[in-house]
This record gives C-alpha cells, sequence and structure tokens, in this order.
C-alpha cells in the first residue's frame, strides 16, 4: 500500500490486528500498534476494541488492561464489546474481582450490559465454583428482559455439577426446556451425566436414546458418560456394548473412553480383556493416562503377574506419569508374596 503512496487508515490497522490475532501473532500485534502511533494515526474504538481482545486471546491481560486505559484517556467510550473482551481475559486468569470491576464501570458509564457480557461472568464464576454469584447473574439477566440462550444454561448447569449441586442443575435444565430453549448435545450429555452419576442408568439410557430421536447425535463425550456409568453401575456388558456402538458409528473411542473400560475390566477380574484394551489404545495412538495404568498394573498385581506388572510400571515411568503411594503399596505387596522385594529398591 505505502509503495503505491496509499497511506495505511485505522481500518487497515484495525483489520491487520484482528488477522494477526486470529493467527496468534501476538508480538507484530505490537508493531502495529507502535507503528500507528509512529505515524499519528489515531486509534478509534474499534480498533481498540481490536488490540484489547488479541490482548486476551493471548493472554496478555494485564497489556490489554493498559490498552483499555488508554483508549479511555483519549476519550474514546469503550462499548459492550470492548468490556466483554477484557472481563472475559480477566475471567479467564482467575481475576473475578478485576472482572466485577469491569462490570460496575460498565454500568456506572451507562454501557448496556448485553448477553455476552453477562455469560462472560456467568462462565467466569461458574469456573471457580462461584455458583451462587453465577445464579444471581442469571436473576439479573431475568429482570432486565435479557434472554438466557443455551449456553447460559449449559454452563450453569455444568457449573452445579461440579460442585454437586445436581438437583439444581437438572431442574434448571428442565426450566431450559419449559421455556422453550432448544437443548443441544451439551444439555443433554449433562441431563445423563447427572442421571448416571446418581445411579439411575435406566433413565440416563432413556435420555440417550430419546436424544438420539430427536436428531441431537450424541458425541464421544456422551457415550464416555454412558459407558463410565454403566461401569461404575456394575454393568461393564452395557459399557461394552456401547463401545462397540461408538466404533459402529465411527466415534473414535479417546483415552477417557479405553480408562474406563480398562479399570472396568480389572475390577471384575478380566485383566486379559483390559491388556488387550489397553494394547489397542496405543494402537490406535492413544497415549495411556495415570488412570488407564493404575488400574492395569494393579490389575496384574492383584493377580500374581508381578513381572508384568513391573514392566507396566516401568513404562509408566518412561512416559513421564507419576504413580500414587497407593499404587506403589500394591506393587510392594504383590512383590512381597513373590518374594521379589528388591525390584523397587
Amino acid at each position: 500500500m505505502e509503495n503505491a503512496g496509499v497511506e495505511p487508515t485505522v481500518g487497515t490497522y484495525t483489520i491487520l490486528v484482528s488477522g494477526l490475532s486470529k493467527a496468534g501473532d501476538i508480538r507484530n500485534v505490537e508493531s502495529v500498534f507502535d507503528e500507528m502511533k509512529r505515524k499519528n494515526v489515531a486509534g478509534d474504538l474499534y480498533f481498540y476494541s481490536a488490540v484489547i481482545n488479541a490482548y486476551c486471546r493471548a493472554g496478555n491481560v494485564r497489556r490489554a488492561s493498559e490498552v483499555f486505559d488508554e483508549c479511555v484517556a483519549n476519550d474514546i467510550e469503550p462499548n459492550e464489546r470492548t468490556y466483554g473482551a477484557l472481563i472475559n481475559g480477566f475471567c479467564k486468569i482467575g481475576q473475578i474481582e478485576a472482572a466485577e470491576m469491569l462490570l460496575t464501570d460498565m454500568q456506572l458509564r451507562g454501557v448496556g450490559h448485553n448477553q455476552i457480557v453477562f455469560n462472560t461472568m456467568i462462565d467466569g464464576y461458574c469456573r471457580h465454583g462461584m455458583m451462587d454469584k453465577a445464579l444471581q447473574i442469571r436473576g439479573v439477566m431475568e429482570k432486565m428482559g435479557i434472554e438466557l440462550d443455551v449456553y447460559t444454561y449449559n454452563t450453569l448447569a455444568c457449573g452445579l455439577c461440579r460442585v454437586n449441586r445436581m438437583e439444581e442443575a437438572k431442574k434448571l435444565l428442565h426450566v431450559m426446556a419449559e421455556k422453550g430453549v432448544a437443548p443441544n448435545y451439551v444439555s443433554c450429555t449433562t441431563l445423563i451425566s447427572i442421571h448416571s452419576k446418581e445411579g439411575d442408568m435406566v433413565e440416563a439410557r432413556r435420555l440417550f436414546r430419546d436424544m438420539e430421536g430427536k436428531g441431537s447425535r450424541p458425541s464421544a463425550v456422551t457415550y464416555n458418560v454412558m459407558i463410565d456409568g454403566y461401569i461404575k453401575n456394575g454393568s461393564i456388558r452395557e459399557a461394552e456394548r456401547f463401545k462397540k456402538e461408538m466404533d459402529k458409528k465411527g466415534l473414535v473411542p479417546d483415552i477417557y473412553t479405553y480408562a474406563a473400560l480398562v479399570h472396568g475390566h480389572c475390577v471384575n477380574g478380566k485383566v486379559d480383556v483390559a491388556m488387550r484394551l489397553f494394547e489397542e489404545m496405543k494402537s490406535r495412538g492413544t497415549k495411556p493416562n495415570v488412570v488407564a495404568y493404575t488400574a492395569l498394573i494393579s490389575g496384574l498385581a492383584k493377580e500374581g503377574r508381578s513381572e508384568e506388572a513391573i514392566q507396566l510400571y516401568d513404562d509408566m515411568l518412561g512416559a513421564g506419569l507419576t504413580p500414587d503411594d497407593a499404587l506403589y503399596s500394591v506393587l510392594v505387596g504383590s512383590l512381597h508374596t513373590d518374594n521379589r522385594k528388591d525390584v523397587l529398591t
């Protein structure tokens, strides 16, 4: 542009910053910012909002806050998008009080709150277990006539589940349906998970099939919830059926699928089946986690197969995973029985 005698405008710089942000090139965002200042190109609200959003996306919320202050100092009034980006940034790094101060500042400046800003605050509260405050925001939204969308309900329900307030989460999802907000696969999976944790696999299964009937395709996460639920409720055969169904539908089992099944088979004394699943997992390029290793090592040790248990233990250490004290105790007990106490010393 400059070679052709055309000077970049603030709009050009805004587009450039947005592109660099999406590419994760935060260093050049700063370079663009510096260049604008050298050329005395005044930034406008859209430019400052783009820069603030870029820094927040990169996790540099301190710098984003400095740019926000510069925006205000230049007599440019931030809008809900500007505030929303910075509030989201503070929430993601756990600085909830700073996010709350911005929300108050919005009110003082007469900047209207919108669904996105409130959803951001709800997400921040839920991530940090501050469910009462998250539910208060929901109440404020309702009083202001701001629509609660499926994201709002899902975030609140998941947050309630994390702090073991299952019944409230269940009621909230039912309220969502009553208000005509269509559930998505996250809503359905959350409700299935609640019933699974309560041991009601009949209802969990009904909801799962109902989900399919309504055209909401269950994800690998949904299948994992069903598999884990059946295993914890002592139905390893049903868990296996769901794993086979996953395979038929082209859904790739992940580490959580395999870890749950390996654990389930070991608990049921089917260590060889667990071993086959463990090898299948590795052959598919899925790296075993601590749960999978611990379950299989414990299963082998309890069957007196100490050589195999020790080999797997060494593999686990070689993979950079740290066993817990309970696993070490199981191994010591197995080796003691086999008169192999020297192996772990």
